[in-house]
């Protein structure tokens, strides 16, 4: 009886990992300081960022900065080859950087 518990346990266990892993890390990942606001879109294969400078609320559309990569996984790639970010939860670190799922 006792083994047959652990093993019940033990599969529930594995079951909720795996699903952990089916996850999708599809969506939008923000990051934001005093300077700068940066967002992460992920969709299937492909991950675009979109950088603006300027104080909060403020903004400035002309200095944004945009950059695109690959996504293998749950690892971004910058110009297909480079390790460029990884999610991990709700979370994208991203040179150095956390970047939080909305």
């Amino acid at each position: 009886m006792l083994m047959c518990t652990l093993m019940v346990a033990l599969c529930v266990s594995c079951g909720s990992r795996s699903s952990n892993k089916n996850e999708s890390i599809d969506g939008t990942y923000v990051y934001q300081d005093d300077i700068s606001r940066s967002v992460v879109t992920i969709s299937g294969d492909k991950w675009t960022m979109k950088t603006q400078f300027g104080a909060p609320g403020y903004y400035y559309g002309n200095d944004a900065k945009y950059d695109s990569g690959k996504v293998k996984g749950n690892i971004l790639y910058y110009s297909g080859i480079f390790e460029y970010g990884e999610v991990t939860g709700r979370t994208l670190r991203l040179a150095g950087r956390s970047y939080y799922k909305q």
